[in-house]
């Protein structure tokens, strides 16, 4: 019995266990992060607008949805572009997406010369609702804004939870960019 004790925890802890990480670089915005192993990595760039999707499954197309994912929108030459600072901007943004969470708390914090903003909420959807994690990163020396959104079942919350910090506090930028 004691064997088949220890054969049903071993088995859960590894179904259980994360995906190793691996350091990416982002070469188009100077930037590094850690993204899971076997997960799927798209950019895009438009305009001065370059995007990143990491995702558990792959995008074929366009209009493809994921379950669990980061997309990381990174914004040149703000203050051009939205007449206002993108530190300014990024509040604008999370406040709009405030008032869609209930009593979700914007929390502010500085990281060298970035003004970081994070936002928690939930979303209901016909799948169930779906946890978002918004993380702005505003350089106002340079006008870039890094705008990370960061989206999953909640369902999956406990699961995923250490997987999204490690994700999310492993994205490094260059502060000259």
């Amino acid at each position: 019995m004691k064997h088949l004790l220890l054969i049903l925890l071993t088995a859960t802890s590894l179904l259980g266990q994360q995906p190793a990480l691996k350091e990416q670089a982002l070469s188009a915005i100077k930037a590094k992060m850690l993204v899971p192993e076997g997960w799927f990595t798209k950019e895009e760039s438009d305009d001065g607008v370059i995007v990143y999707q990491i995702s558990r499954e792959k995008a074929e197309t366009e209009g493809d949805t994921f379950s669990a994912g980061l997309i990381l929108s990174v914004t040149t030459k703000v203050p051009d572009r939205a007449s206002m600072k993108p530190s300014e901007y990024a509040s604008d943004l999370l406040s709009s997406a405030q008032d869609e969470g209930d009593g979700a708390k914007l929390q502010k914090t500085q990281e060298g010369p970035f003004q970081c903003l994070r936002l928690e909420y939930t979303i209901e959807s016909d799948e169930g609702n779906i946890k978002v994690i918004n993380v702005a990163k505003a350089n106002d020396s340079t006008g870039t804004l890094y705008f990370a959104t960061w989206q999953s079942p909640e369902k999956e919350e406990p699961q995923l939870r250490e997987l999204r910090e490690a994700v999310l506090t492993s994205l490094v930028f260059d502060p000259t960019f």
